[in-house]
C-alpha cells in the first residue's frame, strides 16, 4: 500500500479543441519568441483579444514572423484555454501594417 500525502493539490484546466479550420482577423499588439516559432497577441475589430501560435514545424513554408501593428488574417485550428482563444496558425495573410507601408492585401 502506498502512502499518499493529503496536501496534494490537483489543478484542472479545461481545454477545448476546435477541429475545423477557422479564420481570424486582428491587429498584432505584441510578439513573444518561442522555441520553434512565436506567439502573437492580437486584438480584433470588436476589441476582443486572442493569441496566435506560429510554429515553424507546423507551418513550414507558410511561416513568417509577425510584427506589432500588422493587421493580419490567420487561418488554422483553435484552442479555448482559460477563457482565451488561441489560434494554431496554418496560414497568414498580411492585410496591412507598419512594416509594409501599404493597405493592399498580400
Amino acid at each position: 500500500m502506498r502512502n499518499c500525502s493529503r496536501s496534494c493539490l490537483l489543478t484542472f484546466t479545461a481545454i477545448v479543441l476546435s477541429s475545423c479550420a477557422t479564420s481570424w482577423t486582428g491587429t498584432v499588439q505584441r510578439v513573444e519568441a518561442g522555441k520553434d516559432g512565436h506567439t502573437a497577441y492580437l486584438t480584433d475589430r470588436k476589441g476582443e483579444k486572442f493569441d496566435a501560435i506560429l510554429s515553424i514545424p507546423k507551418m513550414g513554408e507558410n511561416y513568417r514572423l509577425l510584427a506589432a501593428g500588422e493587421n493580419v488574417k490567420l487561418s488554422g485550428d483553435t484552442i479555448h484555454l482559460d477563457n482565451r482563444v488561441r489560434v494554431i496558425v496554418r496560414k497568414v495573410k498580411v492585410r496591412s501594417g507598419r512594416q509594409l507601408g501599404t493597405d493592399a492585401e498580400k
